[in-house]
């Protein structure tokens, strides 16, 4: 009798392992969860190899509103990204007010994290950042050279530091970044979709670009932040807006004449004739006359403001503006996560007819049904005729 309870209690025993193991498998394999086993290593855009012992959870954001981590924390964690956020530089309530307007929307308690400043301006503030104990501040590469005294402050309160890198438009960079903020924050998987999203629409465009024998536009992009009387910022041919133009298939009339970011001399942008003008918009609260696009934008009062440039001196005779090929962009589309819509856009505007069947707003749709908590509206891209 004793015997024949212990092999029950053997059979209860195996059984009881048995489903466990199987509930483990399902969970691990079906839904896709599994457990970080060992710490976490990553190497940054910058080439360090850093530790972490486990998924961040106290993130100090830089360049939220140009090329930071901002978006890709969201992207990758949905509307609970807040809750990793212990402090924020100002720049996406500064420079993309309408988009900081609409996740604070969806999401009040932005409001509520500490804004520590920024290192592109010279106001980080390095006591307040440690005060707050983040397990890591996440910086664009582009800031790098002028961020070393902050680094080595931070390195000595035992605060790590990583670079991740969206300026230069690069594919690899895109995906190096995505991999590694994946990775801090346990959400690789997340991470692979949104790779695999971003890669595969990039990678149609220049797929096709590589297949067209046609004499290149010379292409002119400003940013229309301070609006038709006074030129705005135009780009080199290895930073954003100047980049994607060559990447696009395009010639960057500002090549040899800007390194990074500066206004060109009009003179010389009348001799260079662009064969296209790109403005990019935005919503700069400060600067009244700029050119809106963006959440807050339509399309007739973005055409009215856009045509407004084409009205200085000389302009009527740049092929861009005889041939009607000058369009609007928003500006913080490029140099980020979504920034394959435009080059979906440029490219088609480069080359009507063969992306005559792509559809760029409809991408970015869907990628901010697919990635981000806040609904799609607005005007983001257009054409003034």
């Amino acid at each position: 009798m004793n015997a024949r309870k212990v092999w029950i209690c053997v059979v209860v025993i195996v059984i009881a392992l048995v489903a466990g193991l199987a509930a483990a498998f399902y969970y691990t394999r079906m839904l896709g969860y599994k457990e970080e086993v060992g710490p976490i290593v990553v190497t940054d855009l910058a080439g360090r190899t850093l530790t972490f012992e486990k998924p961040v959870e106290r993130i100090i954001l830089q360049y939220s509103g140009s090329g930071g981590a901002f978006y890709t924390l969201f992207a990758l964690e949905g509307r609970d990204a807040y809750k990793r956020i212990v402090g924020i530089d100002p720049g996406l309530k500064k420079y993309r007010y309408d988009i900081w307007q609409e996740f604070v929307k969806v999401i009040p308690e932005l409001e509520n994290i500490p804004d520590v400043g920024s290192i592109e301006d010279g106001t980080f503030g390095v006591e307040k950042v440690i005060s707050l104990r983040p397990d890591v501040v996440i910086i664009p590469l582009c800031s790098k050279d002028g961020a070393e005294d902050i680094i080595k402050k931070l390195e000595e309160a035992k605060i790590k530091t990583v670079f991740i890198d969206y300026h230069a438009e690069t594919i690899e960079n895109h995906v190096k970044s995505i991999t590694l903020l994946g990775k801090i924050l346990g959400k690789e998987e997340r991470a692979k979709e949104l790779i695999d999203f971003y890669v595969g629409h990039v990678n149609e465009v220049y797929s096709r670009l590589e297949k067209i024998n046609k004499t290149k536009p010379k292409v002119y992009v400003e940013c229309g932040m301070k609006g038709p009387s006074e030129y705005g910022n135009t780009y080199g041919s290895n930073f954003m807006w100047g980049a994607l133009i060559v990447k696009c298939g395009g010639i960057n009339i500002a090549e040899g004449k800007v390194q990074t970011w500066a206004p060109i001399n009009p003179e010389y942008l009348l001799s260079a004739n662009p064969d296209v003008i790109i403005i990019t918009g935005a919503y700069w609260p400060a600067y009244p006359t700029s050119f809106r696009l963006g959440f807050n934008a339509t399309l007739e009062k973005a055409r009215d403001s856009l045509r407004l440039f084409t009205e200085r001196p000389g302009w009527e005779a740049l092929n861009a503006v005889r041939n009607h090929r000058v369009y609007g962009i928003y500006h913080g589309l490029s140099r980020d996560i979504w920034d394959f819509a435009p080059i979906e856009f440029m490219a088609k505007c480069f080359y009507p007819d063969e992306f005559k069947d792509i559809d760029p707003e409809k991408d970015l749709k869907e990628f901010f049904e697919r990635f981000l908590p806040i609904p799609y509206s607005g005007v983001w891209m257009m054409s003034l005729w």
